[in-house]
């Protein structure tokens, strides 16, 4: 795998050169929306499941200080290495990773929130690197098996949130369904202000809600953050 440098945030450094997934803006969007309708003294444990380079759940520890984050990665290498990112962070007493499929993860607790940036392909080509070819692919973990066991690892009062290409939505809400789970917030994210959504963050809930439908225009122009973008990164990014 190519050497690939760390991703310097401002708080934290996230190590991604051995990882499966690297560092990518649908992850760091997801990091910095989830949670964002709860009080951050109300949420005591977050899990994120299939967290790579880990920086996911390093946004939610720097946002929520009284929280504890378990992550969850079965690629080998990219858990050892959101690991060492945890271990050198400003959080590490309140963050470990397990290297194991979430269907075998028992934490004994419930959690306040979940999050994960799930694998999107069902079909498809897949690439050479198993580790890559299982992030990117549902070849482990279907929809079907990410919300029953987000169900099941989720308090009734708990939220979880995930970030989806928008293509892949409709499955996810059909199957978050069947699992009584409902969308009570949908974020459409839009390349430019003159393209049509791309991508979709969502919130699901056990308790069924009117849901509550946002935008947000990523770039006013190319390299360019709109102003919502640059304020919603702008506790993360160096530059912003």
């Amino acid at each position: 795998m190519k050497y690939v440098g760390p991703f310097q945030m401002k708080q934290f450094t996230v190590a991604h050169d051995q990882c499966a997934m690297r560092v990518n803006t649908d992850g760091c969007l997801l990091g910095a929306l989830a949670g964002e309708d709860e009080e951050s003294s109300r949420i005591q444990h977050i899990l994120d499941i299939g967290t790579g380079s880990g920086v996911i759940a390093l946004q939610m520890a720097q946002r929520f200080e009284n929280a504890f984050i378990d992550a969850v990665e079965i690629h080998g290498p990219s858990a050892k290495q959101a690991s060492k990112n945890f271990i050198v962070s400003p959080w590490s007493n309140r963050m470990l990773c397990y290297h194991e499929p979430i269907q075998e993860f028992e934490s004994g607790r419930g959690y306040d929130l979940i999050i994960s940036n799930p694998p999107y392909f069902e079909n498809g080509p897949t690439k050479s690197d198993n580790g890559v070819a299982n992030a990117r692919h549902a070849l482990t973990l279907d929809f079907n098996s990410l919300i029953e066991h987000t169900s099941r690892l989720l308090k009734d009062s708990g939220g979880f949130w995930c970030v989806l290409p928008i293509e892949r939505v409709d499955n996810m809400i059909d199957v978050a369904l069947e699992e009584s789970m409902y969308p009570s917030s949908l974020y459409y994210i839009k390349p430019e202000k003159n393209r049509n959504a791309n991508r979709l963050i969502l919130k699901f809930t056990k308790e069924k809600k009117e849901t509550d439908r946002k935008e947000l225009i990523l770039y006013d122009s190319p390299n360019q953050y709109s102003e919502a973008a640059n304020e919603l990164l702008a506790p993360f990014y160096r530059g912003l």
